[in-house]
């Protein structure tokens, strides 16, 4: 019971330090669906109404159904649709029943009378479902995604679009709240205007998506160091494909024809640093040699791509277990100011 009066508190506390004074005044959002991940760019002009003071910050919020799936946010302030400082997000709840509530800290205080462009983009998982369940080798995947046709705030919003992009024009159904339009693979709802607080409606969409469904259900890293000279890191990972379920049986026969599979993964990439070295990737089984190693320039310093061919391809609700290993220059990444400190940034992207 405290537990509930203390976020009840702290919805109160946003609503009446902000609420009555900023306003929505334009808003353009971008729902990108063409991976398994959901992600939103909303680009917001931001009204101060009230006749003194100043502002310091903007509350974004986001659906209670989907307070739990936020992978990233971020923001920026914007002049011209150009992207210029990054501003700070602090996470104020994400069990309320208003949904999870983030604090974006003006670049500079939001005078009464005064508007000013944000951007915050926000990534979302576990929001793109395959739908059917299951398929057969040589079926597409289809997959469902429900949102919210109008943008969730905290804040009244004078006037709003919304740009979904999907992975392919070839659209099962989709939710049409006029004004609706559809152009290949890109469907657009509004302007809608005028809308309120918390406001929503149920935005539907089933469509085509053969991306790969890839998630990292165990990952474990393991990083030696030694004064000689080298440092060696080792991941060991579970992979998984999460898309729609293989029904009945592989056919290798018809895979080598390229009949179907369409949403099986063949191959995968991933990043290792720039003066990675003796790289190495094998299972069980021992070595795998169909990987390839895309070395940058050295003077650029960017990362090393491993593209990572597993023995056989993962079709949905298949694994994967691998290892992958590399050696680093200790003199890169040890540092030494009266004691000796290892400074290393390790990438792991998979795509």
């Amino acid at each position: 019971m405290r537990f509930l009066c203390l976020i009840f508190a702290i919805v109160s506390a946003i609503q009446a330090d902000s609420n009555a004074d900023l306003v929505n005044a334009k808003v353009e959002r971008t729902i990108d669906l063409t991976s398994h991940l959901v992600s939103i760019t909303n680009l917001i002009t931001v009204e101060n109404k009230a006749a003194t003071g100043s502002l310091k910050s903007y509350t974004y919020t986001i659906e209670p159904a989907h307070a739990k799936n936020v992978a990233f946010i971020g923001a920026h302030s914007v002049e011209g649709k150009k992207q210029k400082a990054k501003l700070n997000v602090v996470e104020v709840s994400k069990d309320s029943d208003k949904g999870g509530l983030y604090r974006v800290d003006f670049a500079e205080g939001l005078a009464a009378g005064q508007s000013t462009q944000i951007q915050v983009e926000v990534v979302l998982f576990g929001l793109v479902s395959p739908f059917p369940e299951e398929i057969s080798q040589n079926e597409k995947q289809l997959v469902v995604f429900k949102g919210n046709h109008y943008f969730y705030s905290l804040y009244p919003t004078k006037s709003q679009t919304t740009s979904v992009n999907l992975a392919s024009d070839l659209t099962e159904s989709y939710s049409q709240l006029k004004p609706t339009s559809k152009s290949d693979s890109t469907i657009t709802y509004g302007p809608y205007e005028n809308i309120k607080p918390f406001e929503q409606s149920e935005l539907s969409v089933h469509f085509e998506n053969n991306s790969p469904f890839l998630a990292v259900t165990n990952l474990h890293r393991t990083i030696e160091v030694s004064l000689w000279g080298n440092i060696a890191v080792e991941e060991t990972i579970d992979m998984s494909h999460t898309g729609a379920k293989l029904k009945g049986s592989f056919s290798r026969f018809d895979y080598m024809r390229r009949q179907g599979g369409q949403s099986s993964v063949k191959s995968f990439k991933t990043l290792l640093p720039s003066s990675a070295a003796d790289v190495y990737y094998r299972d069980e089984i021992g070595n795998i040699s169909t990987s390839n190693l895309r070395v940058p320039t050295k003077s650029k310093g960017e990362p090393v791509e491993l593209e990572l061919k597993p023995r056989f391809p993962l079709f949905g609700g298949w694994k994967t277990h691998y290892t992958v290993g590399y050696n680093l220059p200790v003199y890169q990444y040890i540092h030494n100011s009266g004691n000796l400190s290892l400074n290393l940034d390790i990438y792991f992207k998979i795509n």
